[in-house]
């Protein structure tokens, strides 16, 4: 595993179920938080393991404290935790047959109303608090857009049985749940290929 610049190298199995959050528990606030973004991974194979209402709570707190453009909050989250609901969901979405095995999904919405111009990117910033928070606690996730809005396949079905209103965009889906699977990091650009110095191209020096 790739060994991060603020934290040093990870021990193995860390992101399992309540690993990570006794490991962060002994690092100062920001080692912690670092060490919770170079854990996050995208699960695809999950445990059939329920999250306990505290937990759950927690992570939907976190997204309540998203930032948004002028603080207009546009996001919205049904949360479906019945099994034939997550197996329609997993049909729905292309197919991905892992999502029936999650212990939660979120379906995260936008109000176009609430924020025209940044209800999406609004929604989204709140899905990472979702993500970030559930690795914190021990917990898998992984994001998939093959309901948005701009990919209508099946988005209509889906709208008619969680009983979403016609307005409101279906922005992407959460599974969450405990992990059954340790994925390796994968590949990332390097810094000196995404990050320039005042202008586009310059290269910056860290």
């Amino acid at each position: 595993m790739d060994e991060c610049s603020h934290c040093g190298s990870l021990p193995k199995g860390s992101v399992e179920k309540g690993n990570l959050e006794k490991l962060a528990g002994k690092l100062d606030p920001a080692e912690a938080f670092f060490k919770i973004v170079e854990e996050r991974r995208s699960i695809r194979k999950y445990k059939r393991s329920d999250i306990p209402q505290k937990d759950l709570r927690k992570i939907l707190e976190a997204a309540r404290l998203a930032p948004s453009a002028s603080n207009n909050q546009p996001w919205r989250f049904i949360i479906v935790k019945d099994q034939k609901m997550k197996e329609f969901l997993a049909r729905s979405l292309g197919p991905q047959p892992f999502v029936a095995d999650a212990s939660v999904v979120i379906l995260v919405l936008g109000d176009p109303d609430a924020a025209p111009y940044w209800f999406m990117l609004d929604s989204m910033t709140a899905t990472e608090h979702l993500v970030l928070a559930a690795t914190a606690l021990g917990y898998g996730s992984c994001w998939i857009g093959a309901l948005a809005d701009w990919v209508p396949e099946n988005t209509n079905d889906v709208k008619q049985a969680l009983k979403i209103p016609e307005r409101m965009s279906i922005v992407c889906v959460l599974a969450l749940g405990v992990p059954d699977e340790t994925p390796p990091p994968r590949p990332r650009r390097n810094l000196k290929d995404i990050c320039f110095d005042e202008v586009y191209d310059k290269p910056l020096k860290l």
